[in-house]
């Protein structure tokens, strides 16, 4: 079993801090990092959109630009911290380097359609919006493997309330959403994963692992223990599906013993009948803080978590 991170780290944004991120998860010994998040993952990827014309920024709220009929929005800028990381991380000897890129149904559920309204207002409900961003979002993808990322994953937070135990909202079908998976890693070498935090349903379980392109299903486990129950093992073997489970909390400060994630882990390679690889904590870091309000020291919890997973990992395998 290998380690890594979903991405996002609670330290302020700045190239600096990206090189001694990458240097602290060397250290830790974390096998395929991520670049560090250190930006909203949705900015991150909606700024070339604004910069395109695809989307207007008014306030905080992004608004499809109806004026402008764009087929296909390619990804066409940079992200340097993307770029920073991986020139640091050649000299340091991980064993892969993962890139986290915000997928299409998110980035859709954050362009307003029309004012007022919930979800039902977003490009989440309109396939054409959401077609167009999974094109974006594989010229993102082509964009991060020329840098030299080789596990290509797309965060879908969405997805899991799309996606219910009864129903999926918004007319999406199980094929349709299938469909757009495939868009996105249409050409893409390397591993191709997906991240959905929060509950997922049996539903959701069972529509991502009959997506062939995917390889990785990355969900949490710590503080939605209630996922254990989706987890199929036969399928997952039948599938050639791989578990990247979270068995940290992202949002607690209180760092878990080795102990605890060692009884998470036992039970989910039980549950997974072995068919697991990328152990993480339930998501990125970006969201937690402790007592004291200092960046540093959520960050100093996070790396204390990351090594205690590290060591949980050393002695289950």
């Amino acid at each position: 079993m290998k380690t890594s991170h979903v991405g996002s780290f609670p330290l302020e944004f700045s190239l600096e801090n990206v090189g001694l991120i990458a240097g602290d998860l060397q250290e830790i010994g974390v096998d395929v990092p991520p670049y560090p998040q250190l930006r909203n993952f949705v900015e991150i990827y909606m700024e070339p959109l604004v910069a395109s014309g695809f989307v207007a920024l008014r306030g905080e709220s992004y608004f499809l630009n109806k004026s402008l009929q764009v087929e296909d929005v390619v990804f066409e800028s940079r992200i340097e911290e993307a770029e920073v990381f991986v020139d640091r991380a050649r000299s340091l000897g991980f064993k892969g380097l993962r890139a986290p890129v915000t997928g299409p149904f998110t980035l859709s559920s954050e362009v307003l359609l029309a004012e007022g309204g919930g979800l039902e207002s977003t490009g989440i409900a309109n396939a054409d919006v959401v077609r167009t961003m999974a094109r974006y979002v594989n010229s993102v993808l082509k964009y991060m493997e020329r840098l030299g990322y080789n596990y290509l994953f797309i965060d879908e937070p969405i997805l899991g309330v799309i996606v219910g135990t009864r129903r999926l909202l918004f007319g999406w079908g199980e094929g349709d959403i299938a469909d757009v998976i495939e868009t996105v890693f249409k050409g893409i070498g390397g591993y191709h994963g997906i991240h959905v935090c929060g509950r997922v349903s049996k539903r959701l379980f069972d529509l991502l692992v009959g997506v062939p392109v995917l390889d990785f299903l990355n969900f949490e486990f710590h503080d939605s223990p209630e996922n254990t129950n989706i987890v199929n093992g036969e399928i997952l073997s039948s599938k050639g599906k791989v578990l990247a489970p979270g068995v940290a909390s992202s949002k607690r400060p209180e760092v878990e013993s080795v102990e605890e994630i060692k009884g998470l882990l036992r039970e989910l390679l039980a549950k997974a009948r072995g068919r697991v690889d990328l152990v993480s904590a339930d998501c990125g870091f970006g969201g937690l803080s402790t007592a004291s309000g200092s960046r540093r020291d959520a960050y100093e919890v996070a790396l204390k978590k990351l090594a205690n997973i590290k060591k949980a990992v050393l002695d289950l395998s």
